[in-house]
């Protein structure tokens, strides 16, 4: 696959300020997809089986943070929000093969906190994102709407826990299918209504995402990451280097991550950094 260099066309950045979205966007060469592919299944295996979302991986993992902070990744971003990048939140989503699971229609920035600053969400393929196999949809155009009402999901087949979903009636008749290739990702506005459908594909289909923001970002509920080259310092707590290769070093961080957030909530303090 052919790599752009030099960030987004000028073509790309006029759709992404008419449509809210840019794609597909090269980013990783075949052997690359391979490589954190393997990475994810080799977590998956340690994790005890399939995860259809699994949050935050960048801040425990060498792989993963190697990954949202990839050259090409940035280059496409800053040529959205500027030169100054953090990595505000992300996720992996990992739908099995013929998983009736899908990803209400939401606004990211609504429960993010990504409305506070300049923003942008990259979406990047580990394997197929095809219609058939539950690819994002988007309305195209919707990130110039407000920030939309949302409620806690009912639906039985949310993959998300406590998944938010828009209050407002969708036209999902006028929704454009996002496909990606391995490697290709897409970047979509922090205001841009988007879900995603089941997969109804005989393979999975795993999604690395990644949530940018600049300095600007005024509160974060979790560490930043200092996007490396285009970031030198913030008002908000940051991940102190990069995370450990070893496997077993990255386990041990996920699990005091999920400690000092369960604290947070709770309201004891915590003084530990990542």
């Amino acid at each position: 696959m052919r790599i752009a260099k030099a960030g987004l066309s000028a073509e790309q950045i006029e759709r992404y300020e008419r449509d809210g979205v840019a794609f597909p966007v090269p980013v990783l060469a075949t052997a690359e997809v391979a490589r954190f592919r393997a990475c994810w299944e080799e977590l998956k295996g340690r994790l005890g089986g399939p995860q259809r979302s699994f949050g935050l991986p960048f801040l425990c993992f060498r792989w993963a943070y190697d990954l949202a902070t990839h050259p090409a990744v940035l280059d496409a971003v800053e040529s959205l929000l500027g030169p100054e990048l953090l990595i505000a939140g992300g996720l992996v989503i990992d739908k099995p093969p013929r998983d009736p699971s899908v990803v209400t229609w939401h606004q990211d920035g609504t429960n993010s906190g990504l409305y506070q600053a300049p923003s942008t969400t990259a979406w990047i393929a580990l394997s197929p994102s095809t219609a058939e196999s539950g690819c994002m949809r988007i309305m195209a155009g919707s990130q110039r709407l407000p920030r939309l009402p949302h409620v806690e999901s009912t639906r039985e087949d949310a993959l998300l826990a406590k998944s938010p979903e828009v209050a407002v009636e969708i036209d999902e008749s006028a929704a454009v299918d996002v496909v990606l290739r391995p490697g290709e990702m897409s970047l979509h506005h922090s205001n841009l209504l988007h879900g995603s459908g089941a997969n109804r594909s005989g393979a999975p289909r795993t999604g690395f995402i990644v949530r940018f923001a600049t300095p600007e970002l005024e509160k974060s509920d979790v560490p930043v990451v200092l996007a490396p080259g285009r970031c030198a310092s913030t008002h908000l707590e940051a991940l102190s280097g990069p995370p450990p290769e070893d496997l077993d070093a990255g386990l041990a961080r996920m699990a005091e991550l999920e400690r000092r957030r369960r604290e947070a909530r709770s309201g004891q303090p915590s003084s530990n950094r990542c």
